[in-house]
């Protein structure tokens, strides 16, 4: 099977003429970050978008995607296109994060209406945390660690008779 970073197909060289050369030891950790941060600048710059939801999602769904994507494509610099394709396409969380990018940008775009917009931006949010955090090792084992304590919490206080956590 052949991947996208492996030089012998059209694409495979596109991307590999883009993504410049790396050893094991040096990392583009300098590119990372500026992207990293342009990513996060655009989140944040969509959060006072956030108040306006109601009357137009538009704005926030494009700052919002765009800055998460721009999150995503930052971890091409420090992790091999061949490793990041690998370990983006075994995560069921990769599908739900580029099914909630589109959709969340057709709820935006067209105006759907605020609940599904609100739903698939917390879905987007969720699902970016995952793949970011299980891209870096043991970030996955944590995540489910994380999840495993929640979900226990949440049976313990909603199966006992009172809604109390005491």
């Amino acid at each position: 099977m052949q991947f996208f970073g492996e030089e012998d197909t059209l694409l495979g060289s596109l991307v590999s003429s883009l993504q410049p050369k790396k050893t094991e030891t040096q990392k583009n950790w300098g590119v990372f970050a500026i992207l990293f941060m342009a990513g996060l600048i655009l989140i944040i710059i969509s959060i006072p978008f956030a108040s306006f939801l109601i009357l137009n999602p538009k704005p926030f769904c494009l700052l919002f995607s765009s800055g998460s994507f721009v999150i995503l494509l930052s971890m091409l610099q420090i992790i091999e296109l061949k490793t990041l394709f690998n370990k983006i396409s075994s995560s069921a969380a990769t599908l739900l994060y580029l099914v909630s990018l589109i959709a969340c940008l057709y709820t935006g775009m067209f105006y759907m209406g605020y609940f599904y917009t609100l739903g698939l931006l917390s879905l987007q949010i969720a699902s970016l945390i995952y793949l970011t955090v299980s891209l870096f090792p043991g970030g996955k084992t944590g995540m489910h660690a994380a999840f495993n304590l929640l979900k226990n919490q949440l049976k313990g206080i909603f199966l006992k008779k009172t809604f109390l956590p005491l």
